[in-house]
């Protein structure tokens, strides 16, 4: 089993790697599926809404905000 930190290290890195291929709804989605399979990240699912709204518009810089902005 992965800690937390691992399993959030491999989760950006998925994202990450996603955007960096031009997909970012792809990645936004692969972010917020891999957070919630995580017990330990207690997060509003709210905060989900940054991402979606960022890779609708279309804002690169926003979605890399918004996956490297877990912590």
């Amino acid at each position: 089993m992965l800690t937390r930190e691992e399993h959030l290290k491999r989760s950006k890195e998925a994202a990450l790697a996603l955007l960096s291929a031009g997909r970012m709804r792809e990645a936004v989605s692969s972010m917020m599926t891999d957070i919630v399979k995580s017990p330990s990240s207690a997060l509003p699912h709210e905060i989900h809404a940054l991402g979606i709204c960022a890779a609708a518009a279309g804002d690169t810089g926003a979605v890399r905000e918004y996956i490297e902005g877990f912590i």
